[in-house]
């Protein structure tokens, strides 16, 4: 009776331990968005739709994709339209393009002045690819899909599709300084350790970032960099996090993702200090938010703003 009893705890042990290697996120395979959509389209259609309309998913798409070019690339001073194959990013307020060979080319279009701007060329494959694909693989240099789409932040869902459901990274159990890491894989700026790739290799949502990217820590504002700010500042320190103020799947249809507008959000952990904005700041525009001035340019060091 002992000998079965150890036999069964044995098969026990190696079944967690499987089920472990199972909902591994480093041996999970990607399945793509659209086989996430079949099931997360009827359980949960309001996140679909506003992830559907947000940047992440349209961070690069194929040139031939209808909608992906926001003008006429015919139109460009600086290349042919046949040597583009990839638009990248929705187009809010700028857009740049690549070449089969994910080299960027030398312009972009200018969404704000309608105009063609220059670009610095660039190997997209080593600085830009990463973060707006799912799934790539520097070495190889493939993805798995075009965009920043569902396994981006959740991890490969191989295990999960197959039946586990519990095999999938839900980013509400990790803590806000591992959350921040899944935005911090992309709106960052530095290198992997290698100091070849301007993004982490290797890694997956729910990992611990600096151990495949080293952070530049940025003294000023700068483009894509949000991550790489806050984390130096006052409120990461405290214990906020991305998510605290941002809704990755953009279901509020608020610019930025924000969950809820700029005042209303501030105001949510700061109004036993400031009553309304005509109080606090008087002489503010009547257009000004919280935002104007301690988050001037868009920075996220979160400064006081100098007087």
């Amino acid at each position: 009776m002992k000998r079965y009893l150890a036999v069964v705890a044995a098969i026990g042990a190696v079944g967690a331990l499987a089920a472990l290697v199972m909902a591994d996120a480093h041996t999970a395979l990607f399945k793509g968005s659209t086989t996430c959509k079949m099931c997360h389209k009827l359980m949960h259609k309001d996140l679909v739709a506003g992830f559907e309309k947000g940047g992440h998913v349209k961070a690069m798409a194929a040139v031939a994709t209808e909608g992906a070019a926001v003008t006429d690339i015919a139109a460009s001073p600086s290349f042919k339209k046949e040597q583009v194959a990839f638009v990248f990013g929705k187009g809010i307020r700028e857009q740049a393009y690549l070449d089969a060979n994910y080299k960027v080319l030398p312009a972009k279009w200018d969404v704000k002045s309608k105009s063609w701007k220059p670009q610095e060329a660039g190997d997209g494959a080593a600085q830009c690819i990463g973060c707006h694909t799912t799934g790539y693989d520097p070495a190889k240099k493939t993805y798995n899909e075009l965009g920043v789409t569902c396994e981006a932040c959740h991890g490969p869902g191989s295990e999960h599709t197959a039946g586990d459901t519990k095999a999938i990274l839900h980013l509400k159990t990790l803590d806000k300084t591992k959350q921040s890491m899944v935005c911090g894989q992309c709106h960052s700026i530095g290198k992997d350790p290698t100091g070849k790739f301007a993004f982490p290799v290797g890694y997956r949502p729910g990992d611990d970032l600096t151990k495949c990217f080293v952070d530049a820590k940025p003294t000023v504002t700068g483009r894509n960099q949000q991550y790489s700010e806050f984390i130096q500042s006052s409120k990461f320190k405290a214990g906020i996090g991305c998510t605290s103020c941002h809704d990755p799947h953009g279901k509020s249809g608020l610019e930025h993702q924000l969950i809820k507008p700029i005042n209303e959000l501030c105001l949510s952990c700061h109004a036993a200090k400031i009553t309304d904005m005509k109080t606090h700041a008087p002489t503010a525009a009547a257009d000004a938010t919280c935002a104007t001035c301690h988050m001037h340019g868009g920075e996220h060091f979160f400064n006081k703003p100098q007087k």
